[in-house]
């Protein structure tokens, strides 16, 4: 049995949805598991571990127009860096130090890395942002400036890591030894549905700027129903459902919809790829991590990757949609058994490197609950 410490940044549900699944295995093997989190990870980690949550400065991004804003993130990000400082001092003296962890693990959060960095600590990143600067990639389409910002801040963010897991839904060549290639992981919701297929495509999107543009367009189609997520509105207006936010509504109409109409964050693009359900992708302009995973969408056969929704790409969308996904030997399909075995090699490994010496594996029903 190991004390661990989980970093979880506070940008996006993937990051936490991602850590509740895999803290919750880690726990169930037996394993002290103290989460830090920022932000909206934070909030929603604590109504699952309650006091094992606590609070660290994450840094936040800042998006203008359904583009992300370098300037505007890096100004919100330098004016908080007092409070930031004044919370991980307190964090790392009263909490972190007292706790004498033997591992940490980061979901993509810079501050429990470094940590552990200066502490001699060794420490193991789970993301799917690294697949930038550890894996050999396409050049996706987009700005230069994007990719280049992209590249620079994930290499930033953290270094040093004993063992780089990137979560990733295609086949990619790794650069270093010390980087493993996963599938993406799910959560037990989505794992236990099984997939129908309704006359109706779902919409998620949480740029009301964009609400106007998005319902003209929708209209066109009267023939097709859409159900609309991410406005946290419930209203019908013509061929369009609007809902509150509801994740077992949302995950029910996930399962059962014809297909996805959203931008490339990678934690919904794996919900559909464990449905099989396609997509057509429009990445958050300076997001590169998201236009990267809207052009492998298409390069592998497994949705659409558009810049502008009009009538014509609405039109192309549907023409696909029922098609069956392609059988392509470099998807990554998502899979939770075949990520925690290699999780599992990854922290013995760690382990045996830094002679601390084989963890005693605790086991669940009999079985070992980390293999």
């Amino acid at each position: 049995m190991a004390r661990i410490v989980y970093g979880v940044a506070g940008e996006g549900f993937g990051h936490s949805s991602r850590s509740h699944l895999i803290g919750q295995h880690l726990i169930d093997a037996g394993h002290e598991v103290l989460f830090v989190a920022s932000r909206k990870s934070l909030a929603y980690l604590r109504t699952w571990f309650g006091p094992n949550v606590h609070e660290v400065a994450g840094l936040c991004l800042v998006y203008r127009n359904r583009r992300l804003s370098p300037a505007r993130t890096a100004a919100a990000n330098l004016w908080g860096l007092l409070k930031q400082r004044r919370t991980n001092r307190t964090l790392y003296r009263d909490v972190l130090g007292p706790f004498e962890p033997d591992l940490v693990i980061s979901d993509f959060e810079p501050f429990s890395a470094w940590w552990a960095i200066r502490n001699g600590i060794p420490f193991i990143s789970i993301d799917h942002q690294h697949l930038l600067s550890q894996c050999r990639i396409d050049r996706a389409a987009g700005p230069w400036t994007a990719r280049l910002s992209a590249d620079v801040v994930t290499r930033c963010h953290y270094t040093g890591a004993a063992a780089y897991i990137v979560l990733n839904f295609f086949a990619a060549p790794v650069k270093n030894a010390n980087t493993i290639l996963a599938p993406p992981v799910v959560r037990p919701q989505v794992a236990q549905t099984t997939a129908q297929r309704s006359d109706f495509s779902l919409v998620y999107t949480t740029d009301t700027s964009w609400k106007p543009k998005l319902l003209s367009t929708l209209a066109k189609f009267p023939g097709h129903t859409f159900f609309i997520y991410g406005l946290n509105e419930s209203q019908h207006i013509g061929n369009c459902v609007l809902k509150k936010t509801s994740t077992t509504a949302f995950l029910r109409d996930l399962a059962d919809c014809r297909g996805v109409i959203a931008t490339a964050g990678f934690s919904l693009l794996s919900e559909c790829l464990f449905l099989r359900k396609r997509t057509l992708l429009f990445p958050i302009e300076g997001q590169y991590e998201q236009m990267v995973n809207a052009h492998y969408v298409q390069k592998l056969g497994l949705g659409l990757f558009r810049r502008q929704l009009d009538a014509g790409v609405l039109a192309e969308h549907l023409a696909q949609v029922d098609q069956p996904m392609p059988d392509h030997p470099d998807v990554l399909w998502p899979d939770n058994d075949r990520f925690f075995k290699i999780l599992s090699r990854t922290i013995h490994g760690v382990f045996s490197t830094f002679d601390k010496g084989a963890l005693q594996e605790p086991t669940v029903d009999g079985m070992p609950a980390l293999s």
